[in-house]
């Protein structure tokens, strides 16, 4: 699926980060993939396996170092949309957030202050 059979819905700006980040379904162990943006409401990873859209996974992200007291975030995102990446070989997924706890919503901030790469 194209990038255009999905209009732009977001209220934030996705940041990439520097770093590829892991980000686990917190039930399984099993790696779902690696961060490819971020913002407070959703992120896109980059998976080697296909993951299914409307599915809400618990998610555990570890963090590149502690961010106000944590090394991980958890929260729930639910898979929007997943494509083919321009790599054949893995997929992209979007992903709405959940997130309940406001001291994640405050790591995740600091997070793209310091790990993504800024606006030119």
């Amino acid at each position: 699926m194209s990038q255009e059979q999905f209009p732009e819905k977001r209220a934030q700006k996705r940041r990439n980060t520097l770093y590829y980040l892991e980000v686990f379904n917190l039930e399984t162990a099993e790696l779902l993939g690696r961060l490819v943006d971020i913002t407070t409401e959703g992120m896109m990873l980059l998976c080697e396996k296909p993951l299914t859209p409307n599915t809400t996974y618990a998610c555990r992200m570890r963090l590149p170092s502690e961010i106000l007291g944590r090394t991980n975030i958890i929260c729930d995102a639910t898979c929007v949309w997943q494509r083919r990446a321009a790599n054949n070989d893995f997929y992209e997924a979007g992903f709405k957030s959940l997130i309940a706890d406001p001291g994640d919503i405050d790591a995740i901030e600091m997070l793209i202050q310091h790990f993504a790469f800024k606006d030119l």
